[in-house]
Order: C-alpha cells, then sequence, then structure tokens
C-alpha cells in the first residue's frame, strides 16, 4: 500500500492524524510499523500505547487465572507471554515514538532516554506530550 493512500478518516498514511480515533491508531501502528520518517500525532502515539500497555497486562494475568497459588506477576508463562508482546512490538513502538517526537519537533533520537534507569522513559513519555510544532515538517519525506 502506498503511503499516499488516503486511508479511513480522509488521512493518507504518510500524514499525522490529529484526533485518530482508537482503531485507526492501532491500524497506523501496524501499516508503518517499521517507517522511523515523518510524523505521528499524539492520538496516534497514546492510543496505542494504551493499547499496548493493556494487552500486555492481559497477557501477564490471563495466566495467572489458571494458576491461582503463584505470585501475582510472578506466573512464568504470563512473564514469556509479555516479553513476547513486548520483542514482537519494540521496532513499531520505537518507530512511532521516533514519528511522534517528530511532530513534536524533536529529534527520535531522544528515545535513547529510555536506557537512563529510573527517569529516562519518563522524560522520553513527557516529551511526547508535546503539542504539534511547524518545526517538525522538517521530518517530512
Amino acid at each position: 500500500m502506498s503511503n499516499d493512500s488516503v486511508q479511513p478518516g480522509g488521512v493518507a498514511l504518510r500524514d499525522p492524524f490529529y484526533g485518530a480515533p482508537f482503531t485507526e491508531a492501532v491500524r497506523r501502528f501496524w501499516r508503518k510499523y517499521t517507517v522511523f520518517t515523518g510524523r505521528a500525532s499524539r492520538a496516534e502515539f497514546w492510543w496505542w500505547w494504551l493499547t499496548s500497555l493493556a494487552i500486555g497486562l492481559v497477557l501477564q494475568l490471563v495466566p495467572q487465572a489458571f494458576t491461582p497459588d503463584t505470585a501475582l506477576f510472578e506466573n512464568p508463562v504470563g512473564s514469556y507471554l509479555f516479553v513476547l508482546w513486548g520483542l514482537a512490538t519494540l521496532i513499531g513502538s520505537l518507530a512511532l515514538g521516533a514519528r511522534r517526537l517528530h511532530d513534536a519537533g524533536l529529534s527520535g533520537f531522544w528515545q535513547f532516554l529510555h536506557v537512563v534507569p529510573g527517569i529516562g522513559s519518563l522524560v522520553v513519555y513527557l516529551l511526547c506530550l508535546i503539542p504539534t510544532s511547524p518545526k517538525g515538517e522538517r521530518f517530512e519525506r
């Protein structure tokens, strides 16, 4: 599918979808899984972030129902499923994060803060809250 094609909602895949509804944000995540260029709206980023968090928690907690005597979040099956989900979505999440930072007028390399223990990821997520900036247009193809 071409990046020029118009998606549901009337927004081309290459353009950020401001105010993207939940289903469209998730669809765009998978369609642009390895695209580190361009921009993504706050709605696209946060809808995916909440979806991924919810899926990760479900994968962690569902096996708990079958082994109730295991301590919460210590079920090995749930832990493996959670890690597999994280690995399966890692590249796409980094790509979406880079596009979101681009929309705020920042470099995607700010994501390297994720490796700083404790506060690094918090800083990256706070940067993803920054509104759209006209400076972000420099990251368009």
